[in-house]
């Protein structure tokens, strides 16, 4: 059946989630799934092409946008209040992956039709199918902040936050780079055209900047100098929570220059959970018919 029905067009709505620096559980050193932060949940939607190159593998070709965010306001670990940080960021990604159905859902008799006998035509029920897949893309995102004088949303990049430009300071990030989609998902036959799926994937990602919040402070100093006074703002606002003079006895200021702000050995990555709608249309030939019953004239 594949050959007749080699193209499949899907479009899929959910929710989207972000994994790095900012908000998360409520202890530092939580990785991965264990530092996620459902309040933060966002959207995601996307389309998609497939070609299947076999009964049971295709290659899919597919573009998507998702927002993301984080907030330390979120957590009660206090050195994450302390700090303060928050942002969101639309992603826009395209991604080519190689899909595995490793169990093929059947398609029962959308009509329940029945033969001249009365015995119905199609499978007598339903089976789910569940694929897997991997493959390689590349993403576009904009982290920003929102301004809590004015409301309105900031970028943060062109702001230099942990002295991008500055002596001594990291070089500017690229906003853009290589993702690995990776994922799986169950589909539901409606017809032998039409169905619906539920996916989940992660996007692993090169960067640490999602959130614009990789390594150390640098002197607030300096960046207010060169920036202004928005962007000293955005790298340290502090709520001052954790002190840092006893008795005028100087202990620890854990934001000061030098002192981490982020985790640049591990990467940020985004996540997604959506519903889907599926079209595989049948191909059209010469003598090939979609439905219906086709008259045979009889020659003697």
């Amino acid at each position: 059946m594949w050959k007749v029905q080699k193209h499949e067009y899907t479009l899929q709505l959910g929710a989207s989630n972000f994994l790095g620096e900012l908000g998360g559980r409520d202890q530092i050193g939580s990785d991965f799934l264990w530092d996620l932060e459902f309040n933060q949940t966002k959207f995601a939607g996307s389309l998609s092409y497939m070609m299947y190159l076999g009964e049971r593998v295709g290659i899919r070709a597919q573009g998507g946008v998702q927002r993301v965010a984080g907030n330390d306001n979120t957590t009660t670990e206090i050195f994450r209040q302390n700090r303060n940080l928050h942002f969101r960021a639309n992603i826009y990604d395209f991604t080519t992956t190689i899909e595995f159905h490793i169990i093929k859902e059947k398609y029962g008799n959308l009509y329940n039709l029945k033969s001249n006998l009365g015995k119905k035509l199609g499978l007598k029920k339903v089976n789910v199918g569940f694929y897997t897949f991997f493959g390689l893309g590349g993403f576009y995102f904009n982290p920003q902040a929102q301004n809590p004088s004015n409301g309105m949303w900031v970028d943060l990049a062109p702001l230099g936050t942990e002295g991008q430009g500055l002596e001594g300071g990291p070089e500017p990030y690229k906003k853009y780079g290589v993702i690995v989609p990776v994922g799986f998902g169950l589909r539901y036959g409606l017809s032998r055209e039409w169905g619906i799926k539920l996916e989940l994937a992660h996007r692993f990602t090169f960067t640490d900047y999602i959130d614009d919040v990789s390594t150390v402070y640098y002197d607030n100093d300096a960046i207010a100098n060169a920036y202004g006074s928005q962007a000293a703002y955005f790298a340290n606002p502090t709520l001052n929570i954790i002190p840092t003079y006893t008795d005028g006895t100087y202990e620890y200021n854990p934001t000061k220059a030098g002192m981490q702000r982020g985790d640049p050995t591990d990467r940020d990555g985004y996540m997604y959970a959506v519903l889907g709608v599926y079209y595989r249309p049948r191909a059209t030939a010469k003598g090939r018919y979609r439905g219906g019953s086709r008259r045979i004239k009889a020659s003697f």
